[in-house]
């Protein structure tokens, strides 16, 4: 096996291992909010089940959302974690470069003047409203970061 190959192999693995590691985390975070009587219970799993996923006995449900969304189109991906944000009373915003943020954010709020121009709002012009914010939102992260990086805004 040549150099590159194995560099790709080991840069792999420590990504494995740290999405393992993160996602144990943050499940045993979900967890520990509520305790683990309350939260097998809301998942209708026993305790000894969800002891076993941090235990790594068992899969970790985060880590397979995760591999599942990097599995996918970005698109379809982002589409998913925009559900999941929803009904968490979010919303899903995904980071670009600036460039692409403000020529997005531009585009979107064009498509919601234009889609409540007609005076009734449906709800695909939600959707496109809603679109416009998220896009909004993100070019002034996009922003926010860019400032911080050049050191004209405390972190």
């Amino acid at each position: 096996m040549d150099e590159a190959n194995q560099m790709n192999r080991s840069t792999q693995q420590f990504n494995d291992d740290r999405l393992k590691q993160d996602a144990i985390q943050r499940f045993c975070d979900l967890v520990e909010s509520v305790g683990v009587k309350r939260f097998s219970a809301s998942l209708g799993v026993g305790t000894r089940q969800v002891n076993r996923i941090i235990s790594g006995a068992q899969p970790n449900p985060i880590e397979r959302l995760v591999r599942c969304l990097q599995s996918a189109e970005p698109e379809v991906g982002d589409r998913a974690l925009d559900y999941i944000c929803q009904e968490m009373g979010g919303h899903f915003v995904r980071m670009e470069g600036i460039n692409q943020v403000t020529v997005n954010a531009v585009r979107e709020c064009a498509e919601a003047i234009a889609a409540i121009s007609d005076g009734h709002v449906s709800d695909l012009d939600i959707k496109e409203i809603r679109d416009a914010i998220s896009a909004l939102a993100a070019l002034s992260m996009s922003i926010k970061n860019q400032r911080r990086n050049w050191g004209n805004e405390p972190t």
